[in-house]
């Protein structure tokens, strides 16, 4: 063989190299072209899913707040029902008819005297002074009140409010209760 036989050899055994070398560079460069296509898609569909629970949290927060802001406001409308109603009932009680009312107070003072028999009576009404007078209870006084009257011993150890606030107030959760069941039944 001749030195240009072999040069042509050398040469042809390099083109070949040459070739499967770029043969086999093209194949992987396609093989890691496909798997970073693949890695990206995957991790475009994570983000895509990240994405949509972060969105759907967020909507449940905003929607949980929301809820809560209406059932407040709903609390607070009923609570400024409950409290209009209750200052309708002490409207009312002003304008107890004098035959139920001296009836009341009446029993009311007997029931004080029971209880204090030495006392002395702070009155709200004029009909509550007629009354203890007429029932021999000394009035030593007027006090602001929608009706009724304070019995106090006279040593001032011992009171009973009979007043129609401080029984509106005793009764107050009750008449809560009663106010919100005939508004929302």
């Amino acid at each position: 063989m001749a030195i240009k036989e072999l040069i042509e050899e050398i040469e042809r055994d390099a083109s070949r190299q040459v070739e499967d070398i770029i043969k086999k560079a093209n194949e992987e460069a396609k093989k890691l072209l496909e798997e970073a296509k693949q890695k990206a898609k995957e991790k475009a569909e994570k983000i895509l899913k990240e994405g949509e629970k972060e969105a759907n949290a967020t909507k449940e927060r905003i929607l949980a707040s929301a809820r809560r802001e209406g059932k407040k406001y709903i609390v607070e409308a009923k609570e400024k029902l409950i409290n209009e109603c209750i200052e309708e009932i002490k409207k009312e009680l002003k304008k107890v008819g004098s035959k139920t009312y001296k009836k009341f107070i009446e029993k009311a003072f007997k029931e004080a005297m029971e209880e204090i028999p030495d006392g002395y009576a702070m009155v709200s009404r004029k009909e509550d002074e007629e009354i203890a007078k007429k029932l021999g209870i000394e009035v030593r006084g007027r006090i602001n009140a929608i009706g009724g009257f304070i019995m106090v011993s006279k040593d001032g150890s011992k009171e009973i409010n009979y007043t129609f606030d401080e029984i509106l107030e005793m009764k107050k959760d009750e008449l809560r209760i009663e106010i919100a069941d005939k508004l929302w039944k």
